[in-house]
């Protein structure tokens, strides 16, 4: 859009008359949570403004901008749920008879001698020389960038040239697998 065209003026008019109204449907989407609404509304208008171009009848954006609320909030919902649920992961007990959680077990082991220590590493890089050769080179890269190296998956499927799902589904699938290799650890 041209700042002052016509569109650009219909946008404002749509933010003055719609915003408060999207913004009160997030909040209840997303439970009360005012930040993630407020991101959530914002986005929105985002890509409501990247979309002005293509629509046609302004005195009808209502339905469209409550569509794309709910669109919008049931993805900020799921994220949310996935950032609480990595968050608490480590803290949560298994699903085995009630043993005590990966991280009581980690925090009891913590105080070791030198000799222990050593023995711990050389333990975590045999095991993680084994993951590496259980790899396909693919994956092996995978694990180097977005584990290692850490960068963002977004990235990473960049570097690779696969599609940020395939990206998504690889680590997840080699954290399985390291997360194995760690409760196999923490039996010794």
């Amino acid at each position: 859009m041209e700042p002052g065209s016509t569109e650009d003026a219909a946008f404002n008019g749509m933010v003055k008359g719609y915003y408060e109204k999207i913004l009160k449907f997030c909040l209840f989407a997303l439970g009360g949570n005012r930040s993630a609404a407020e991101d959530c509304t914002q986005d929105i208008f985002l890509i409501l403004y990247e979309h002005m171009g293509k629509l046609r009848d302004y005195d009808h954006i209502g339905g469209w901008l409550y569509k794309t609320a709910g669109n919008i909030s049931k993805q900020y919902a799921a994220s949310l749920r996935k950032e609480r649920a990595a968050f608490a992961a480590p803290f949560a007990s298994p699903d085995e008879g009630g043993k005590e959680a990966p991280v009581d077990r980690i925090a009891a082991k913590t105080i070791k001698t030198e000799e222990e220590q050593r023995a711990e590493e050389q333990r975590i890089e045999r095991a993680f020389g084994a993951i590496r050769q259980g790899l396909k080179p693919f994956d092996e890269r995978v694990l180097e960038l977005a584990f290692r190296q850490k960068y963002p998956l977004k990235e990473v499927a960049a570097r690779l040239g696969i599609s940020l799902s395939a990206v998504k589904s690889r680590t997840s699938r080699l954290r399985q697998k390291i997360n194995a290799l760690a409760r196999e650890l923490l039996a010794d």
